[in-house]
């Protein structure tokens, strides 16, 4: 295939039950892009990556933002070619068939079953922390889920305005966020380039946990099948909503270096709310801490839309149930496929709340598996593609394969695992195919 060929949708044909609408635009689908990538991202990783590399934290948030650009390229030009509900997994489907994207979909859906909770989680810490209670953020966080999945199933009217207005008070709130801690800092902000082995090798911990803030992106790809014109807009999208959360992120990272010390208690919880109390004080903070709650509540009703069309997708190709690709006719939402995410995320809670495994674990284990989703994007990419595309492709997967080796044990057995489970029923489903068209 030549990098002029025209684009296909690399999955089933919906029936008309389970078309989308396209409904998105450029400025409705840059509102959502931003809502889908900042949320705990912006909320809590930038107090992680302090604990963890203390004056190291904001070269690492450049480092991880420069990581993210040529995989932006790659994704860009793969869902302007390929646009559809599928996403990623669309992308695989056309390079390496059916089996790989039926791999790529379950390594998807076990990294949203983490990642989202993840997300609700840190929303719950910040409700607690604004009425003031001292109890686990548990039922808040499935409050703000369930309260999302409602959204998304009512339809993508409600959700899309909804989405625009809340990311212009995300982007103006945390902007002005930032600005109230560098205007009056306590300690000088540098950017420290370090250059020994030990201060490295903390660096690149780092860069794989808050990568975890540069996610998104990925599942923007699955509402392409909802752009008025995907070829055109797809990539303005991503480089609008990237810019603007690159500069965010950073801005961030230095106002908590110049108002909290590294080993500060507050830096696990709620660190934005922490940082502007320094600052300003116990009103502004109060006030830092319900942004901090909208940002999580819009983050959840973006990623509830981008999953739920993935959850869709693969009820189409056959991967899970039929009955998850009903699109219901007057909201255009694939409703069923939200109560399925919303039920999922509510069961993921309840183990954390139990003490089954913490955030910060949540959190590494869906940024590591997005390392390896973008793998293959770029490994599709360079095999789609011909000529410089090509090079640039295989330059970006064998750049991200080596980030892989640093992985540990525990992120490799998961990750692995989810392959061989979207891989194997793939393949079984096909056996269980083949001899009912055998015994007909």
């Amino acid at each position: 295939m030549t990098a002029s060929s025209p684009a296909t949708v690399p999955e089933s044909t919906p029936t008309p039950q389970g078309r989308l609408s396209a409904h998105l635009g450029l400025p409705g689908a840059t509102a959502l892009a931003i809502t889908v990538v900042v949320g705990s991202g912006a909320l809590v990783l930038p107090g992680i990556a302090y604990r963890q590399a203390g004056q190291d934290a904001v070269f690492a948030w450049m480092v991880a933002a420069a990581v993210t650009v040529p995989l932006l390229i790659v994704f860009a030009r793969l869902g302007a070619r390929y646009p559809g509900a599928g996403g990623v997994a669309g992308f695989v489907h056309a390079g390496f068939g059916r089996t790989a994207a039926a791999a790529v979909e379950v390594l998807l859906l076990g990294t949203f079953a983490l990642g989202i909770p993840a997300i609700a989680l840190t929303g719950g810490n910040y409700v607690v922390r604004a009425l003031g209670l001292s109890v686990r953020p548990g039922p808040a966080a499935a409050v703000l889920v369930i309260g999302a999945g409602v959204v998304v199933a009512i339809g993508v009217r409600l959700s899309g305005r909804l989405q625009t207005v809340l990311a212009l008070m995300l982007t103006i709130g945390l902007f002005c966020a930032a600005f109230l801690a560098l205007r009056n800092p306590v300690t000088s902000v540098t950017v420290h380039v370090p250059t020994d082995t030990e201060h490295l090798l903390i660096v690149a911990a780092t860069v794989g946990t808050v990568f975890f803030a540069f996610t998104g992106w990925e599942m923007i790809s699955f509402t392409t099948e909802e752009y008025r014109n995907p070829r055109r807009d797809f990539p303005r999208v991503l480089v609008l909503s990237f810019v603007l959360v690159t500069v965010m992120y950073v801005l961030l990272a230095m106002g908590l270096q110049a108002q909290l010390p590294s080993n500060h208690p507050g830096l696990s919880g709620a660190p934005v709310g922490e940082m502007v109390e320094q600052a300003a004080g116990n009103g502004a903070a109060q006030a830092t801490t319900v942004l901090g709650v909208t940002a999580i509540a819009a983050n959840l009703v973006g990623a509830f839309w981008g999953v739920s069309r993935l959850v869709m997708s693969s009820a189409r190709a056959g991967l899970l149930p039929r009955p998850l690709a009903h699109v219901h006719a007057k909201s255009s939402s694939p409703r069923r496929a939200v109560a399925a995410c919303v039920a999922t995320c509510l069961v993921i809670i309840g183990l954390q709340t139990a003490g089954l495994f913490s955030l910060d674990i949540m959190l590494s284990l869906a940024g590591r598996n997005f390392y390896v989703v973008y793998l293959l994007s770029a490994l599709a990419y360079a095999r789609l593609f011909t000529g410089r595309a090509r090079v640039f492709g295989v330059i970006v997967a064998v750049a991200l394969a080596t980030l892989t080796l640093g992985f540990g044990l525990t992120s490799w057995a998961y990750l692995l695992t989810l392959l061989a489970v979207g891989a194997l029923a793939h393949r079984q489903r096909g056996r269980r195919a083949a001899q009912a068209g055998t015994l007909t």
